[in-house]
This record gives structure tokens, C-alpha cells and sequence, in this order.
């Protein structure tokens, strides 16, 4: 019997102050727990009861409660210890606890109790307006104080919020101003131009007056820009000579460091400005501060930057980098012999970012194929439901084929990624050519038919025996034939046909009649994420990328022909021949079916909450025994308490891994039928598996069909040969 009647917190959350706030009773007597439930619901708030101390135990590390009502004596762990476990915990330190008990308060148990924390002692049997009241001031103190936290919170992060936005908006006017100052100072390539934009971008809004000076010959200063708010003292400045040899301007050319000073007195001025007649030109606009600052162009040091501060003008270390960053846009735009050495730099980050992108699309296809499994299965399910009305069922088949469909371009943008980092592997073995270009034309039937194609086949090659992966090369074909059928309009016509290719080798052909490719397509028809006429046909334009790696892989040649639009278009694929026999492969596992599900128990860990019930619903009605968990610590215990015949986990949970399960249930039972689920289907995440000691991996969304079909594989025994196998079965 539960008396339970709060709701699970799915995460740890202040409750809200205006709302119901909980209240933990612990008692291990149902009638007591029940008659507290009813003298407390006159609060109105939300009253939580569990039967134990450990129970209490979990429920506070889920929730917070006002108040928690504590009985004495319970069997196992006891009021006391409960209590003293409770104040371990930083988080229910100070929640209060009230203690129930049938003993005398007299007894030294209620000393003890208050030495534990104990608010308060009540003794049983409860006065009810006693017990609501004591209860309900807690109850407001609890909530009062949840108030004062969110207000001071709310304060808290308005205060960091807009700090933030002020240092947020500050650095976007800076980029954006260094942005538009790249953007000016690209637009030339005249030196003199260049660093007369570089000075009146300085003016005024980095400083009041800029002059900016180069190395000239034997060592000797140049000016070439000075800028100034005043077109006269612009003028007049124009073309003097402000620096002799030993000043600040020339100290910044000779260490290469900037020079700064916030607090420009009249002796440092002169020291700044020694000709006279500069001086005093300088000394009538009243400046306050100075900075001058490098500029570098091919890694050398070619010039300067003065700034002037004047009118009260302060000016700050940003101000500094401010201008730095500036100077280097300009040796930028000046420095030619440098943009190489940036293209290299440019190729290196397009590497780096490319493999980030393939990183990406493998959490992608993770994230993408997890919400699919219940779609799937719950189509399934629906399907197999005699109720499930006649009208419905063409649209679940329509959501079953967009499922697949989704699932297939997931797999296009992993076997791509595989492709790129040189990951895919191929199971080679020699095989029919013709046979696998059966299956493929027998996967398409549907495809032709709805579209009323004409498809014929001349298949002529007598050598047709390849060392090759079948899977790999159906999906060759698949793609290639797919591709016609899109680009051929209803009614039109596809031609399938092999020869021999001299040496050793073999041509397969497929002809459509189809829209065509126009020449300057062709070029690049194989190149990924390339589409013909994406607007109208759709697609990733993926299929034939993949398709010309794996023939390459094959050591193959994968090549497209047309005359032009409307006229179709040929693709021929050449593979190199073997006369090699096929061998049965040694050293394998090989799986003997099961005959029956009933009385299979099977554990199922999955911590998506959709694929979880779905998968549970779906295989109970096929008649397995399931218990499902949906993170390692519920698996473990599940494990501890329940035989199993079948584990059935997702490889990454909340609180750790499916591999961290499977190695503790093998450890109970070693010969245990482990599948592993996941969203990550590369070669390396299946290795991973196998390594780990799970006889399958199944990629999400989950086939159900496919998962019977694993859990009743379910004892693996080794084999040396294929009669072996064989017998193996037979037993």
C-alpha cells in the first residue's frame, strides 16, 4: 500500500514560495502515516509519506521539504540514526525535524533526540491542532525563507546581468569599430593612404591627435599621416619634423614596445615633442596624455603611432590595446609577404574546424537517431494491434518510411564523416557481384513500380566474383539506382547491365532516362553535399559521394556520363575480379536462436524516458519477462535482486555507463546475452562494444524485429568452420 501522494521530481528545484511547499512524514505504520496525511491536509499543502528511513533518505535528495515529521521507532534504521544522516547532509542540515514517538517524553530518548537537531518532540497520540500548528509554523518559515533566497538570487543575477550586458555592448562597439576599421584600411594598398585612414580612424575616437611615422633612411623618422579634429592644426602640423633622435616615438621604434603615460606634465612633453616649433603647436592644444605604439609589417618593425590625449582626456589601458590592435590591421593591409603565411594558417584552422565538424556530426547522429527508437517503436506497436482502426494504418506505414528515410540520412552523414577521417572499414569476403546488385534492384521494386519506371537488365559479366564488403557495395548500387529513379520522370525507363572488363574486371552500367546533368554539373556530381537541382529534388547530396569513396576503397572507378539536359544520364562502376572461392571464416561466434521468448527475463537501461516504456511495451507483448531501469545505480540493483537471461543497455546514462552494467552483471552471470544500444554507430563505437563483452550493437532508433531477433541469438557458441557451425546449431 502507498501512501505517497507527491509526484517524483525529475530534478532538484526550490519549489515556489507562492505555490505548495512539502511536508515529509516517516513513519512504518500505514494507519499512523494515514491519519497524519489527514490532519495535515487541512494545510493545503503537499504532504509526502514514505515507510522507512532510507526511503526518507532518497526522497531528500530529490526534494526539499518545510518540515519532516520523524517517528522513533522503526524496524532496521530508526528515527535517531535517520535523523543523524539527515544533519550529515549540508543541503537538510537545517531543515527542521520533528520527532514522533509512543515513549514518555520523560525518557532520556528525547534528550537524545534534541541532541540530533530535533526541533521539537510530540507524543503519540497527536493533538491535531497541536500538530497543524506546529506544522504550519514551519511551513511559513520555510517558505518565507525560500522568498528572501529568490529575491536575493533575482538581485543577484539582475546585478551579473547587467554587468554583463555592459561589458557585452562595450566589446561590440570595439569589435565593431575594429571590424569597419579592417574593412577601411583593406581598401587600399597605398602606404601613405593606408595610414591616413589609420589615423583618422584614431581621431576622435581613440584620441585627439595622431601622428604616425616611419622608418626613412639611415635610421631617421618620416611622417606620413597626421590627423586632428581642427583642419588648421592639422595643417600646421603637416610635414613637420616633431621628433628628434632621442624621444619617445624613437624609444618605441628602437625597443619595439609601447610606450604610455596617463599624466602628461609639461617636461615629459618636451621630452615627447624637443622641436620647437611642433612643441609649441602641441603645447597650445593643452594635452594630458600620450601613448605611442609599434607598427609591424613582414615581422619587422616599420614605424609608429603617437597618440594625444588633450582637454581632460584620459587615457586607459584599453585604450592602449585599442590602438595597438589598430596599428596591426594596418601592417596587415601593408604587408603583402605575410598573406601566404595566413592562407597556411587559414588551411590549418579549416582542418581543425573539419574535424570538428565531423565530431559534430557524430553527437548529431547520436542526438537525432535517440528521439527516433519510440517513434519507431511505437509505429510498430500500433501496427501490430489488431484494434488499430484500417484508416490509420497507411499513415503510420507514411511516419514508418520518413523514419527509415531520417535514419538513412543520418547514416549518409556517419558513413561521410568515417570516410573523411579514413575510419570505414570494409569486411571483405569474396561475393556475387550479381547477386548483390539483385538485392539492390529488389530494395528499389517498390520505388519503381509507384513511379511506373521501365526497368530492364542485360547482365552479361561471367566474371562476377569480387573481394569485397556486400553490405557496402548494395549500398553502391542502392544510391546509384535511387539517383535515377529521383532524376527520371513517371513512365520513364532504367537499364541495368554488366560486362567483362579486360584484364580482370567487371563493368556494371545503369542508364537512366532521366533529366540529365548539364556539363558544368558533371564536374562535381561526386563531391559532397552537391545536388543537381536541390530546390525541386531535395536530398543531401551525399549518396554519391559515399558511393565513389567505397568504390575507391574496392579499388574501383565509379564514373557519370550525359549528353546534356534531357538527354539522361549513365553511371558505370568498374571493380576489379577475383577467381578466388569463398572460404568459410574461422574462429567465430555463431549465434543459435532461441525457440521461444517465454520466460526470457530480460533487463532493459535506457535512461530515455520515451524509448524506455516503448521498447518495455513493445517487448512484453512479443512475451519477454522485462524490468526496465533507467540509470546504473536502479540497473545494479536490479541485477542484484533479479536472474537475468538478457541485458538490453543504452551505453551512455546519467550517472555513468552501460559498459560500467554490463561488467557488473557479468561478473554475476559471465555468460550473459548482453545487446548494446546507442546512437553512435561508428566502426570504433561497435569495437567498442565487442571489446566490452556485448554480443550486439544496435544502432538507434532500434529495429524491434531486429532486437527479437538478438535477444533470441542468445547463446553464442565458438566454431572453427562452417560444418561446425553448423552442427553447433543443430544441437
Amino acid at each position: 500500500m502507498s501512501l505517497d501522494r507527491a509526484q517524483p521530481a525529475t530534478e532538484r528545484d526550490s519549489p515556489d514560495p507562492a505555490g505548495k511547499v512539502n511536508i515529509l512524514l516517516v513513519d512504518d505504520r500505514p494507519d499512523k502515516l494515514l491519519a497524519m496525511q489527514v490532519l495535515l491536509s487541512e494545510l493545503h499543502e503537499n504532504v509526502v509519506s514514505v515507510p522507512s528511513g532510507k526511503e526518507a533518505l532518497r526522497r531528500l535528495l530529490r526534494e526539499d521539504f518545510a518540515v519532516i515529521l520523524l517517528d522513533v521507532n522503526m524496524p532496521g534504521m530508526d528515527g535517531f540514526e535517520t535523523a543523524a544522516l539527515i544533519r550529515s547532509r549540508s543541503r537538510s542540515e537545517a531543515t527542521p525535524i520533528i520527532f514522533v514517538s509512543e515513549i514518555d517524553p520523560a525518557d532520556n530518548h528525547v534528550a537524545r533526540g534534541y541532541s540530533l537537531g530535533a526541533v521539537d518532540y510530540i507524543q503519540s497520540p497527536v493533538v491535531p491542532e497541536i500538530l497543524r500548528a506546529k506544522v504550519a509554523v514551519f511551513v511559513e518559515l520555510y517558505r518565507k525563507t525560500e522568498m528572501v533566497r529568490r529575491q536575493a538570487a533575482e538581485h543577484a543575477r539582475f546585478l551579473q546581468e547587467q554587468t554583463a550586458r555592459a561589458l557585452a555592448e562595450a566589446e561590440m562597439q570595439r569589435m565593431t569599430f575594429l571590424a569597419e576599421a579592417s574593412d577601411t584600411l583593406s581598401t587600399s594598398l597605398d602606404q601613405r593612404q593606408i595610414f591616413e585612414s589609420l589615423a583618422r580612424l584614431l581621431v576622435p575616437r581613440v584620441g585627439d591627435l595622431c601622428l604616425v611615422d616611419v622608418l626613412a633612411g639611415k635610421g631617421g623618422l618620416h611622417q606620413v599621416a597626421v590627423a586632428h579634429s581642427d583642419p588648421v592644426v592639422e595643417e600646421s602640423l603637416r610635414g613637420l619634423q616633431c621628433f628628434a633622435e632621442e624621444n619617445c616615438a624613437v624609444q618605441v621604434l628602437r625597443t619595439a614596445r609601447p610606450v604610455f603615460c596617463d599624466a602628461l606634465t609639461p617636461d615629459l612633453l618636451d621630452s615627447h615633442f624637443p622641436q620647437p616649433e611642433c612643441c609649441e603647436i602641441v603645447r597650445g592644444l593643452q594635452p594630458t596624455a600620450y601613448l605611442a605604439v609599434p607598427i609591424f609589417a613582414r615581422q619587422q618593425l616599420v614605424g609608429a603611432i603617437s597618440l594625444l590625449g588633450t582637454g581632460g582626456r584620459v587615457f586607459e589601458t584599453r585604450t592602449l590595446a585599442l590602438a595597438e590592435s589598430l596599428a596591426q590591421r594596418a601592417a596587415v593591409a601593408l604587408d603583402n609577404a605575410r598573406l601566404y603565411r595566413r592562407a597556411q594558417d587559414a588551411r590549418l584552422e579549416a582542418e581543425r574546424a573539419n574535424r570538428a565538424k565531423d565530431d559534430f556530426l557524430a553527437m548529431l547522429s547520436h542526438e537525432l537517431r535517440t528521439p527516433l527508437t519510440p517513434v519507431l517503436a511505437t509505429v510498430l506497436g500500433l501496427t501490430e494491434q489488431e484494434e488499430t482502426p484500417a484508416s490509420l494504418r497507411p499513415h503510420l506505414e507514411l511516419i514508418r518510411r520518413n523514419v527509415e528515410l531520417e535514419t538513412r540520412l543520418i547514416d549518409d552523414l556517419l558513413d561521410l564523416t568515417s570516410i573523411s577521417r579514413g575510419k570505414l572499414q570494409l569486411r571483405l569476403e569474396v561475393t556475387d557481384v550479381h547477386e548483390i546488385l539483385a538485392a539492390a534492384l529488389a530494395i528499389c521494386r517498390p520505388d519503381f513500380e509507384a513511379r511506373a519506371l521501365q526497368v530492364t537488365c542485360a547482365l552479361q559479366a561471367t566474371r562476377t566474383l569480387v573481394a569485397g564488403d556486400a553490405a557496402r557495395l548494395q549500398q553502391v548500387f542502392w544510391n546509384v539506382l535511387k539517383n535515377a529513379v529521383k532524376f527520371t520522370p513517371p513512365g520513364g525507363r532504367i537499364s541495368v547491365s554488366s560486362w567483362d572488363s579486360a584484364p580482370n574486371g567487371l563493368i556494371v552500367e545503369i542508364r537512366d532516362s532521366g533529366f540529365g546533368i548539364l556539363p558544368e554539373q558533371l564536374a562535381k556530381i561526386f563531391d559532397a553535399f552537391e545536388q543537381v537541382d536541390r530546390k525541386n529534388f531535395g536530398g543531401l547530396g551525399l549518396g554519391l559521394a559515399i558511393s565513389r569513396s567505397l568504390v575507391q576503397l574496392h579499388r574501383g572507378e565509379i564514373t557519370a556520363h550525359s549528353e546534356g539536359q534531357g538527354t539522361g544520364a549513365t553511371f558505370r562502376i568498374v571493380l576489379p575480379t577475383t577467381d578466388a572461392p569463398a572460404q568459410a571464416s574461422t574462429g567465430q561466434l555463431v549465434d543459435v536462436p532461441v525457440s521461444a521468448a517465454d520466460g526470457l527475463r530480460v533487463l532493459l537501461v535506457e535512461d530515455n524516458a520515451d524509448t524506455n516504456a516503448s521498447l518495455t511495451w513493445l517487448l512484453r507483448r512479443r512475451g519477454f519477462d522485462v524490468i526496465s531501469a533507467h540509470n546504473v545505480g536502479t540497473a545494479l540493483a536490479l541485477i542484484d535482486a533479479h536472474g537475468l537471461d538478457v541485458l538490453i543497455s543504452d551505453l551512455g546514462l546519467p550517472d555513468g555507463s552501460g559498459l560500467q552494467v554490463l561488467a557488473y552483471a557479468l561478473g554475476k552471470q559471465p555468460r550473459l546475452h548482453a545487446i548494446a544500444l546507442s546512437g553512435y554507430g561508428m566502426a570504433e563505437d561497435m569495437q567498442k562494444s565487442r571489446d566490452a563483452g556485448f554480443r550486439h550493437h544496435l544502432v538507434k532508433p532500434v529495429d524491434v524485429q531486429k532486437l527479437e531477433e538478438a535477444i533470441q541469438l542468445r547463446d553464442a557458441v565458438p566454431v572453427r568452420h562452417a560444418a561446425g557451425a553448423e552442427s553447433a546449431a543443430q544441437s
